[in-house]
């Protein structure tokens, strides 16, 4: 398993709003859900291209609603949290979740999952598996959770045994 990511902000300072038009197959109600979507759709196809060697990088979404591309077995999947665009890639189904590590409520947050987070570090390693985990759309067999620049939770699920040697690769 293979993990990229973009900087939002320093690939806000190299490219404008049009260079992402080609990745923005939809319209969009704020300007950020543009931006986030469209700099992942820049990431999945950028990295299929130039590190995968895949022509085509058509994505289509499948029967269970989940994004793959049309013509590769490559998988794929992508997060998003405030300044960071990151997603994983293997030849078997994965997820991936990242998540800005803000105060919460821990005690309001355990009573409202049933659970007993001692702390915000106990409850972002439960909601970034969570949601890697509803991603992945299969069951989980394996999964690995780490700080990501000091102030994110990432989580990647996959539904086989992976090596957890994971360092994150910048895309520009």
């Amino acid at each position: 398993m293979n993990i990229y990511y973009i900087d939002i902000n320093e690939f806000k300072n190299m490219h404008d709003k049009d260079f992402l038009n080609d990745y923005a197959d939809k319209n969009f109600n704020s300007e950020k859900r543009f931006w986030e979507y469209s700099i992942g759709r820049y990431l999945i196809k950028n990295v299929a291209k130039k590190i995968y060697k895949i022509e085509d990088t058509t994505i289509v979404v499948n029967k269970n609603g989940k994004p793959e591309f049309e013509n590769s077995d490559l998988n794929f999947c992508l997060s998003h949290s405030k300044d960071y665009v990151i997603a994983c890639f293997d030849e078997h189904s994965c997820g991936i979740d990242i998540e800005y590590a803000k105060e919460r409520d821990i005690e309001k947050l355990s009573q409202h999952y049933g659970q007993n987070f001692e702390n915000s570090d106990k409850f972002y390693t439960f909601w970034t598996l969570k949601e890697a985990s509803y991603k992945l759309g299969t069951q989980v067999k394996d999964s690995y959770t780490a700080i990501f620049k000091n102030e994110y939770y990432l989580s990647v699920v996959s539904d086989i045994i992976f090596d957890k040697n994971i360092n994150p690769i910048q895309i520009k």
